[in-house]
């Protein structure tokens, strides 16, 4: 009993690791995401929007501006944030995109940047997340 005592904290400790190990072999994707789900968007072309169908998308669209070089249609009721990429993930930048009430569409005059963003970003678990193709 007193050797049970003794390492009362350790034996708590594995028990807890016991717990997860088993956790895990029975349901092993209980700790990671499912990366098919989170990349279909991008394979079916769902998350690319022209400026002629910004409309479809839905309203309060917040137009995440990416270079200088990039314009965004101007649409009723949009909101505009000029961010460098590199500062993406700064936590204000971050708070404004998860506010935003309605669709985020990126907006950059290089789609590979636009790309890597929108990637970041729905890692994130941001969703509503479109890449704005042929900038006006």
């Amino acid at each position: 009993m007193k050797t049970l005592k003794k390492y009362r904290y350790v034996l708590a400790a594995v028990v807890v690791i016991a717990v997860m190990v088993l956790i895990r072999a029975f349901n092993p994707g209980s700790f990671r995401y499912d990366a098919a789900k989170w990349a279909e968007p991008s394979v079916t072309g769902r998350n690319i929007v022209t400026p002629e169908n910004l409309p479809e998308i839905g309203d309060n669209i917040l137009f995440v501006m990416l270079d200088t070089e990039c314009q965004a249609p101007d649409i009723p009721g949009a909101d505009k944030l000029s961010v460098d990429p590199a500062d993406l993930l700064s936590g204000e930048i971050i708070r404004k995109i998860r506010k935003s009430k309605g669709p985020v569409v990126l907006c950059s005059e290089d789609v590979s940047i636009s790309s890597r963003v929108w990637m970041a970003l729905s890692e994130m678990g941001i969703r509503k997340l479109h890449i704005l193709k042929n900038p006006v």
